[in-house]
């Protein structure tokens, strides 16, 4: 019994003990951020950023989004990232269905070369990119942050969107089509529908990729008018001083919309996880 009870404790720690460690080494600089989040500059030179705050100090909050302009950040940042997952999530859609759903020449081959796109790193595109923005002149502006976007998202889009539309039943669409409906029917009214886990997966992912996107912000805008606020944050709260209060209040508000976005679509996501790994 006893030797039972030992290799049982003895598994929950081999199990559970690198998980615990792995968990606070990623936790760790998230309490420092909302600990030095409320704490005064000065009383983060005076005792370190491992100190508790002396006295509590919110007054970083109502500055940030007023004096570093970051509320303009923050809605240039939603004018870039909702059009983008929309866009992503439409095109995606598209390609995903004539992938799975038609048989036609060389389908392995557009496949493979949606797919390619995972394999080049973004830096890869910066050249052509930026004077193919600058000759369409939608350089410096939303409308080109948001083609960028929806361009880079299309390969991982489509490689998780196809596969979840390969494993919806053919008798489904078969019997749509015996009823005279069309192909932009079936799959507004009947794919769609059945994918919503498949497609929160791949909004969520979206979200968060554009959201926290610093390199294409650093390429494709100048003007304050139109960076992200990841952009926004280094050029403004860092710009003559490194202010520790500013820097971490803005992560901090910087990261509650893809929080919540997490928040409402975990239960679609985690059963687009699940049904991803059954297939």
């Amino acid at each position: 019994m006893r030797a039972a009870i030992s290799r049982r404790l003895l598994s929950a720690a081999v199990k559970y003990v690198p998980l615990s460690i792995l968990a606070f080494c990623v936790l760790l600089p998230i309490l420092v951020t909302f600990l030095t989040a409320i704490r005064s500059n000065g009383d983060i030179l005076k005792n370190g950023l491992w100190s508790p705050p002396r006295p509590l100090f919110l007054g970083g909050f109502a500055g940030v989004w007023t004096t570093g302009k970051l509320g303009l950040y923050i809605r240039n940042s939603f004018i870039i990232t909702l059009p983008s997952v929309l866009g992503s999530l439409f095109c995606s859609s598209l390609a995903s269905y004539a992938i799975s759903r038609f048989q036609f020449r060389m389908k392995n081959i557009v496949f493979l070369l949606f797919f390619a796109g995972l394999w080049f790193p973004p830096q890869t595109f910066l050249i052509p990119i930026y004077f193919l923005a600058q000759k369409l002149r939608v350089y410096n502006t939303f409308q080109g942050m948001i083609l960028v976007h929806v361009a880079y998202a299309l390969p991982f889009a489509v490689l998780v969107l196809s596969r979840f539309f390969a494993a919806i039943p053919s008798s489904i669409i078969e019997a749509a089509r015996i009823d005279g409906a069309r192909e932009a029917f079936i799959l507004a009214r009947i794919v769609v529908p059945l994918a919503i886990p498949a497609f929160a997966s791949v909004a969520i992912f979206q979200f968060t990729w554009v959201w926290n996107d610093f390199f294409w912000g650093l390429v494709m805008t100048q003007s304050p008018g139109v960076q992200p606020v990841m952009i926004g944050m280094t050029s403004t709260l860092g710009r003559y001083v490194f202010d520790w209060n500013g820097q971490s209040v803005g992560a901090v508000l910087a990261m509650i919309p893809p929080l919540l976005i997490f928040v409402f679509l975990q239960r679609f996501f985690i059963e687009g996880v699940r049904m991803g790994a059954g297939k």
